[in-house]
Formats: C-alpha cells, structure tokens, sequence
C-alpha cells in the first residue's frame, strides 16, 4: 500500500489552462446539446467514456432537488424555476447532472429534510414527487443533459440512511448531527425570510461519530437492504409518466449511483495522513460487502447504465480502491471538500490560506487519477465547491449573504478544474469531467422564503447554510464551467 500524502503533488507539477472566452453579457452561448435518444447509452472504455457521438467529457453540476422544484405547487414544486435554470445550466455547456432519485420521510416530522419525501414509508410512495423526477428526466433528455440518478444518502438531509434505520427500529430517534435549522434565530420580520443558524452539538444536537455511527447500521440490518433493494426496483423500474421510457431503457439516466457519500462503518484507532483523513485498511468493514451486492443488484436490473458508488476519496487509497474494483462498478468518483476538510477557512483572506487549497486539489486529483488507473477505471470529480469571500460578510445580518465576492471561489475553481482537464488530456489521465456543488440558479439569501412545506431550495441542502456552496446564475464560476465545455470540445473536435 501506499500512503495518501495529500501534498505529495504541487500546484505547479500542473499546468491549468488559461480559460479567457467568456459568455458576452446580455447573450447566450451556441449550444452543442443533441436530445438523448432512449438507446444512445454511455459506456466506460479504459479510462475513458463513449456514446454514439464518441468520447464523453462531463461538464457537470449537482442539482440535487430537482425532483422537487418539477413537481406541481400543491406539493411545493417550482416549475417555472425549474426550467429557467435547466435553460440557464444548458446555456453554460453542462450537459450532466446528479440529481437525487430517493428521499425518505418518517411517521412524525424530521427536520433538517427534503419535503415532501419521495418515499413517504417503506414502499410507499408519492406520486407527485415522482412525477417531478418524470419531468427532470425528460427535460433533461431534450437539453442532451444525462443523469447521475442518487439512490440513498448516508446523510440526514434526504432521511437516507438513518431514516432507514429508523424504520428498521420501531421509528427511534435519530442522534441528528449539527445541522441548519431555518427557523432559529435570527429571524427577520416578515414570516419565513428568517436566516436560522446551526443546532449546538450537547445541546440540541449529538457529536457526528454518533449519528454516522447509528446510521451505517443500515448496512447490517436485514430490513433495511430489503427496502433498500425494494427502491432500487420501483425506482429502476418506472415508466416516466410523461416521455413513456422505462427508466432502466432511458439512456438519459447515465449512472445508477449506490448512495451519496456512504461512509466506512469501521472506526479507526487512528486517523491516518496529513489531515488526519486517511483510514487504515479495514477489510471486514461491512460497507465493502455493500457495494459489491448492491452494485450487482442493479446491473442485474439495468445492465445497460452505468454503477458508481458514490464515494468521496478522503478516506485514501486502500478504501477508494477497496470499493471501486468491483466489475459491477464501472467508475470511480471523488468529491473535494477543502473547508469541511480542514485545509481551508473561508473568513481568511490571507493568499496562504487560498494557496493550500488549490495544493491540496490539485494533490487529490492527482493522486486519485493515479488510484483510478491502477484498477483501470475513469474517476468523475462529482462534488466540490467553495464559500464566498464571506470574510466581507463578518458582522453584517448573516454571514452567507451573496453580495460578498467570489475571488477566491473563481480562482480555486480554475485550479481544480483545470487539474481535471489537464488529466483528461494527458495520455495516461483518468479524470473524464467535473461536477460543482451546487446549483441554486435563481436562488438567493436575501430574497429567501420558505414555502409550505418549509423549503427554500438552495444549492445547499436543508441540513447546511443556505448560500454557503450555492452557485448562482450570475456568478463568474458559471462561466469558468462554460469555457471548461468550450475547451474540451476543442480537443474533442466537437467546436461550438
């Protein structure tokens, strides 16, 4: 084995491209999309993916509400935004999304969630919701966009695996972790515009150790898998009520993705590497048993869509490659969390605190490039982002306002994208795309309110900051996104 050693690459060992052509204000790129045609599936070849068109590079974004902002008011739908930022999203080359196929809910109300849930109670569904997904797919398919289809969560913002769990355990309280709660104050007088802050861990909320470590029971409880498979089936299964396609004959829904970040359920004596990240081989932790029958369920099911995991890569290479090699896999992923990691501190605005993160992606990126080639699949960088200049923001009403700048957000974005591109190009590169997190398209602060059932929709999920990762339509990394898909078009010779 080799050790992860997260600065083992330097910034400078990679050259990023300089990304000049930006959109004109006031105008809209030439789209290159093409509709998905149900049969024009995506396969993984070496390292690379193809469709009928060739080689595919993903210019992704994570817009995991979708499903929700589809479906109809009565149900706290937004359709209108809905296809204004599908048409925005399109209009800056992406043409991949990851978008959650699952949420759960519970017998009582759970904060800190999705609503309303997809499905409601074991087996139970809500029709609407699902309809909102038909919508999403369809949508999408007309914009040439493919989907990363979420299957469960091992976070408590889409009830995932702890709501699971739950069920499993005669309806027990879940140890929720720190989360958002809107409804805290501070408030602001007019009713459901108030900014909230975060529950207090021994307070109103319990350490993280405890809640991941109630929630990966999920692996081991036998009604749990059984349910879990049980929406793997229902899901898979579908015939989106508005094009008619079976979802698993949809050529539109690339990946069938296991779960949103499942994490290892072996506690380590010791957290291993740099950042204290990386954990020590552990070949009976119950999560790999997981991936590899879970992973072979739904190629059973759909053996024409591809499987990930899910997995974000910090946990370093044994782990990354313990859950990747299986021929039910077809592809690794990484997600890059610079702040939540610990490496950056989004109220310095020092150029050594900027420079640490871009060492550290341009590290894992790197380094994860190399893993992936060892078992000779390609990698998706599914998830990474960064806060604002939110330094400008200390003392004013909320530290989250979109007003502050982005500075520092452009250029970590430049680094860590051009990273993946440069892989991309390169001979023996792994990397086929990028994906930040996330959109909120329209969405702002400022301008928030709750709607009947609670939910603002921002690019961050209800358990996090409102505005703290959000992309926005206006926002310069949308245009870094956009000259990302006009340079991989160049060296693919698709043009614009």
């Amino acid at each position: 084995m080799v050790s992860l050693t997260w600065i083992s690459v330097l910034a400078s060992s990679i050259i990023t491209p300089t990304l000049t052509s930006a959109i004109p204000h006031g105008s809209q790129p030439p789209s290159t999309s093409y509709s998905i045609a149900a049969d024009d599936f995506v396969s993984a070849d070496g390292s690379r993916f193809r469709d009928r068109q060739g080689t595919v590079y993903l210019t992704g974004m994570n817009y995991w509400s979708c499903m929700n902002l589809a479906a109809d008011d009565h149900v706290g739908g937004n359709y209108s935004r809905f296809i204004t930022e599908l048409d925005q999203m399109q209009a800056h080359g992406i043409n991949h999304l990851r978008i959650m196929a699952s949420s759960e809910g519970a017998p009582t109300w759970q904060p800190f969630r999705m609503y309303p849930a997809l499905q409601v109670a074991p087996g139970a569904y809500n029709e609407a919701i699902f309809v909102g997904l038909d919508r999403c797919l369809s949508e999408m398919g007309k914009r040439g966009m493919r989907a990363t289809m979420t299957l469960a969560n091992e976070w408590q913002w889409s009830g995932g695996f702890g709501q699971y769990v739950s069920w499993a355990t005669n309806d027990s309280q879940i140890p929720y972790p720190s989360s958002w709660n809107l409804t805290a104050p501070p408030q602001r007088s007019t009713p459901g515009t108030g900014w909230g802050n975060y529950t207090v861990e021994g307070v109103n909320a319990a350490p993280y150790s405890n809640f991941t470590a109630y929630a990966n029971e999920f692996y081991t409880i036998p009604k749990c898998q059984k349910w879990y498979q049980a929406h793997i089936s229902k899901v898979l299964n579908r015939v989106n009520t508005v094009n008619g396609r079976v979802y698993k004959e949809d050529a539109t829904i690339m990946t069938w993705q296991l779960a949103n970040e499942p994490q290892p359920a072996v506690v380590p004596t010791q957290y291993l590497g740099p950042y204290s990240l990386e954990l020590p081989p552990a070949p009976e932790d119950p999560v790999i048993p997981w991936v590899k029958n879970s992973s072979a369920y739904i190629k059973s099911l759909a053996p024409k869509q591809l499987v990930n995991v899910g997995f974000e890569g910090k946990q370093g290479k044994w782990y990354f490659q313990a859950v990747h090699n299986f021929s039910t896999v077809d592809y690794c992923t990484t997600h890059c969390w610079v702040q939540n990691w610990g490496v950056y501190d989004m109220l310095n605005s020092s150029s050594a605190n900027l420079q640490a993160a871009k060492d550290f992606a341009t590290a894992f990126v790197s380094n994860s490039s190399e893993w992936s080639k060892e078992i000779n699949k390609p990698v998706y960088l599914e998830e990474f982002g960064m806060a604002r200049d939110n330094w400008e923001n200390v003392g004013k009403e909320y530290l989250y306002l979109s007003s502050a700048g982005t500075s520092n957000k452009d250029e970590y974005f430049n680094t860590i994208i051009g990273a993946a591109m440069d892989d991309f190009k390169s001979k023996n590169g792994s990397y086929i795309g990028t994906s930040p997190w996330a959109y909120g398209g329209l969405y702002r602060p400022e301008t928030q309110h709750a709607n009947a059932f609670g939910e603002i929709w921002a690019g961050d999920p209800p358990h996090e900051a409102p505005g703290w990762y959000d992309l926005y339509d206006t926002d310069e990394a949308m245009n870094i996104v956009y000259r990302q898909q006009q340079d991989i078009a160049k060296v693919l010779g698709k043009g614009t």
